[in-house]
């Protein structure tokens, strides 16, 4: 599903022009996305896999059956442990072989993905997400943030079947969530090198019911100018 992000080629080129290009995909459950973005041509030892479950990683060397050989490094971590405060650049990059924690990372990638992420949380934990990639993010030229996940039409929340309490953006609310973390992160004049594009897509599954309840995905991306 990464893939099928307009932005996804410009990343993939950019791993390979860039010796110091560094990838992030949070959220990476069993690491299908970044195993497809090496096979695509991205370097595996500048590519990392968080997250919060080590039973999802373990089931990917299972899946795929690459335990002892997968260049790729995956580790566990939660995001929301991370401070909001803003962060320098890194002068050192990390080395991606020996990272454990997200907080090693702040400051330092280039590329960072989540895919069906966001859509778990209400609108407050979503910013609070956000802020946090914001941190995570080498505020250069030609950095991306970029995912997918449930979108609506008009922002609000989703009508979800187990009860829970999800907020869904729009193509017009998400560009001013980024709009809003960069400016408390790193100002106004930082602000409007920002570039957000959102496409919200048809339904991604069927509803049975073919009542009330609908969904589509919003692709999405950020862009450092």
């Amino acid at each position: 599903m990464m893939a099928q992000n307009a932005i996804y080629p410009t990343v993939v080129a950019a791993g390979k022009e860039d010796s110091t290009a560094l990838f992030l995909d949070l959220g990476c459950c069993m690491g299908t996305d970044v195993r497809k973005l090496v096979l695509d041509g991205y370097p595996a030892a500048r590519v990392l896999g968080c997250d919060l479950r080590p039973e999802y990683i373990e089931l990917g060397y299972e899946l795929f059956g690459d335990a002892d050989r997968c260049p790729i490094r995956f580790f566990t971590s939660n995001v929301f442990d991370l401070p909001t405060e803003p962060v320098n650049a890194a002068e050192t990059l990390p080395d991606p072989s020996t990272v454990s924690d997200l907080s090693q990372l702040r400051g330092s990638l280039t590329h960072i993905y989540t895919g069906a992420l966001f859509h778990l949380f209400d609108e407050e934990t979503q910013y609070g997400l956000a802020v946090r990639l914001a941190t995570l993010l080498r505020l250069c030229p030609g950095a991306v943030i970029f995912g997918r996940h449930q979108g609506l039409k008009e922002e609000g929340y989703i009508d979800d079947h187990l009860g829970r309490t999800r907020y869904g953006h729009s193509e017009e609310s998400w560009p001013k969530l980024w709009q809003k973390v960069f400016t408390e992160v790193e100002g106004e004049d930082f602000a409007v090198r920002v570039q957000v594009q959102a496409k919200l897509t048809d339904m991604f599954w069927d509803d049975p019911q073919k009542k009330t309840r609908s969904s589509s995905l919003l692709y999405w991306s950020v862009v450092i100018a």
